[in-house]
């Protein structure tokens, strides 16, 4: 475990996830009449008692975007020397790090002028797709405590287009096909919360752009990390 410092960036291994944390108290303040008290636990990774609610958390940020977030979340913490290493660590994975923040390589899908045409698991929303079908076939795999009702969030930095909403909510409903099936799905974008109703073959979405309905929760999640390192 890496050591927390005071005005610094947190460690990549913790204790308690990050992740986890923050995405217990996005949820507990966005949705109060669907969960309350969630508890941080494992298969799923927070459970909400008083109503038997599981929900698994999981990124699907690369493992080498999280690496260069996390070099150059460092970066003003470190020596010359150690920066000069970090920039070029990171231009190497494709990422550029200037006083501006940090550039990220481009994706692109194939697009001929007709989105009808575009196949969603061609798109940035592939990563989101591929996790959901995973976590279905964890969360069927028996491993799972028993509970009423399974939920899961997907943490992301993509950007969604409009167009993809309709083509998103008919992937997410074939594959949600198991025993058990996952009732609410966040898929958490840069802009915005796409909240998947399964039941219903719904999606909504919640503005987050501008940061105001998490303000302030970063920090809390960050305590809650600290707190754990103390146990």
């Amino acid at each position: 475990m890496g050591k927390i410092r005071e005005n610094e960036p947190l460690p990549p291994h913790t204790r308690l996830s990050y992740d986890e944390c923050y995405a217990k108290l996005i949820l507990e303040k966005i949705f109060p009449n669907r969960y309350e008290n969630l508890q941080l636990s494992d298969k799923p990774d927070l459970r909400d008692l008083k109503h038997n609610i599981g929900i698994e958390v999981t990124s699907v940020i690369p493992k080498e975007e999280r690496e260069a977030l996390n070099l150059a979340a460092m970066m003003p913490y470190v020596n010359e020397q150690s920066q000069e290493r970090r920039r070029k660590r990171m231009k190497k994975m494709g990422y550029r790090y200037t006083k501006y923040g940090m550039t990220h390589p481009p994706e692109s899908y194939m697009y001929d002028g007709d989105f009808n045409d575009v196949n969603i698991k061609d798109t940035p929303c592939k990563r989101f797709l591929e996790a959901y079908e995973e976590k279905i076939r964890k969360l069927n795999s028996g491993n799972y405590a028993e509970l009423e009702r399974y939920d899961l969030y997907v943490y992301s930095e993509e950007v969604i287009d409009s167009w993809m909403i309709p083509k998103l909510i008919q992937a997410v409903n074939s594959i949600n096909v198991g025993v058990k099936k996952y009732r609410y799905i966040y898929f958490v974008t840069l802009c915005e919360i796409l909240v998947f109703d399964t039941e219903h073959d719904e999606c909504a979405g919640i503005d987050i752009a501008d940061g105001r309905k998490l303000d302030g929760l970063g920090e809390k999640a960050r305590k809650i990390v600290e707190d754990g390192e103390k146990r």
